[in-house]
């Protein structure tokens, strides 16, 4: 049977779901703002009156290895803001999902786009300007040179990771 394809709101839409639910699950009163908050996706308040702030970053592909971002990510963090970055697999098992604070991620693809930035790309040329930016959840090949050695390591303490927000 063919797979028909998913539009990309409703992607989008599937990790929003995805993520309030598990809020939910964990005693959260959840709203997601349905664009109605131009960089969060989610607001959460816990049981114990701590709010947060959500972006939610989604892909339906399955053991995609990281998350596309824009420049405007590289600013804006705040200790109640944080990016969860979901992995639909195809809808084909249980998504995977990375929440890392802003003060984490901002930092993080600023300076790996600069390194980006000050490399040559290829035949020796500079890369051309760019508004993608790249949140690696496994660093492969070339990538090594843009992000911090832990990265890799450091990635796995958010994975399905909500009880920090609580």
């Amino acid at each position: 049977m063919l797979k028909q394809k998913i539009q990309k709101q409703n992607v989008g839409n599937a990790g929003e779901y995805y993520i309030a639910s598990r809020l939910s699950a964990l005693n959260f009163v959840a709203t997601i703002t349905l664009g109605r908050a131009e960089k969060y996706d989610i607001l959460a308040l816990s049981s114990s009156g701590k709010l947060v702030k959500l972006s939610v970053k989604t892909t339906q592909v399955k053991n995609a290895e990281g998350f596309p971002l824009s420049a405007k990510d590289e600013g804006g963090q705040s200790d109640d803001f944080y990016y969860a970055f979901v992995r639909l697999n195809g809808f084909d098992t249980e998504p995977d999902f990375w929440v890392i604070p802003s003060n984490v991620v901002c930092p993080l693809i600023k300076t790996a786009h600069k390194k980006w930035e000050d490399t040559l790309g290829k035949n020796g040329k500079k890369h051309g300007i760019s508004t993608v930016r790249w949140l690696p959840t496994i660093v492969k090949g070339s990538q090594a040179k843009y992000y911090q050695k832990e990265w890799e390591n450091d990635i796995q303490q958010y994975h399905k990771n909500l009880k920090q927000l609580i």
